[in-house]
């Protein structure tokens, strides 16, 4: 029986492609490999968002090109963020890499599957919902390697969310770069809101939540979604990057701090012991000292 390794580092989009890849595999004979050396196919699920995951990327492939010495005949394919639209520039510089592909994208050495491809089952499994990002934050590579967005309908969703209940899944996690941006490019533009309430009432499904938000793009249906479906977890992640107005300018983030702690504020109000996470950049360029205490402050605050 031929095996199979895929190495995923990056965002939990990565991490549910995976587990996608994993499950089309094994529909098609292959057995999970423990390791990338007793494997006869081998994907690298990449990320370069910070230099620290390139890094060990580059590190992967090194490793990889020596196994690739040893063993001609294994197959090497890489997807991610780390692949861009200048593919042969990567063949060049990768020569025993068998196969580049974007994120997202369907491995060039399958068949297109004929239905939406399961991932493998878990009590807790990601669902993306939306790719790609149009936002283009100043620090941000995804709108560059993911495209611009593209939803799935509503009615694919909730046919694979079913199905996962069908075989014992209790709890959704729905992903997107910018998941409050789901369906403005569909026809009837269902929004994220909408799409909750179609999936709180699928029988066997007991908790969902969503990532990442975005603070300028959350909107009040949502939070009052939030706060009236049984099924949906109080739980949000809402970045803010900075409290500092002009290091948030700069990084093209379309929100004030004032505007973003109004938001919280309405998140709270509407649902009484909500919980929320944040992330911060510290050091952006430009960022005085002054900038940086703003942060502190308004994390303080919040």
């Amino acid at each position: 029986m031929p095996r199979y390794h895929i190495w995923t580092i990056g965002c939990q989009m990565n991490k549910a492609e995976s587990e996608r890849l994993a499950s089309r595999l094994e529909g098609l004979g292959y057995e999970e490999a423990a390791s990338a050396g007793e494997a006869d196919v081998i994907v690298v699920n990449s990320c370069v968002v910070r230099q620290s995951a390139e890094n060990r990327v580059r590190g992967k492939l090194r490793e990889l090109q020596r196994l690739k010495k040893q063993r001609p005949g294994i197959l090497v394919a890489v997807t991610g963020c780390f692949v861009d639209e200048e593919v042969s520039r990567l063949k060049e510089k990768y020569p025993f890499v068998d196969h580049f592909f974007r994120a997202g994208d369907d491995p060039p050495w399958l068949e297109k599957p004929p239905a939406p491809v399961l991932p493998r089952i878990s009590p807790r499994v990601y669902v993306p919902i939306i790719q790609g990002c149009d936002n283009f934050c100043t620090y941000c590579i995804v709108p560059y390697r993911r495209g611009r967005e593209r939803s799935r309908t509503l009615g694919e969703i909730v046919c694979e969310v079913e199905a996962l209940a069908g075989r014992g899944v209790k709890e959704v996690i729905l992903l997107g770069q910018n998941v409050d941006s789901y369906g403005h490019d569909l026809p009837r533009k269902p929004d994220l809101a909408d799409l909750l309430v179609k999936l709180n009432e699928i029988p066997g499904i007991e908790r969902l939540r969503f990532l990442t938000n975005h603070p300028k793009d959350m909107s009040d249906k949502l939070i009052r979604a939030m706060a009236s479906l049984d099924r949906v977890c109080e739980q949000i992640s809402l970045p803010v990057q900075s409290g500092s107005d002009p290091v948030l300018k700069a990084m093209g983030r379309g929100y004030t701090a004032g505007q973003y702690r109004d938001l919280v504020h309405r998140i709270r109000g509407a649902v009484p012991g909500v919980a929320i996470s944040t992330d911060v950049i510290v050091g952006f360029p430009g960022e005085t000292e002054k900038d940086f205490q703003a942060t502190l402050d308004l994390l303080n605050e919040l």
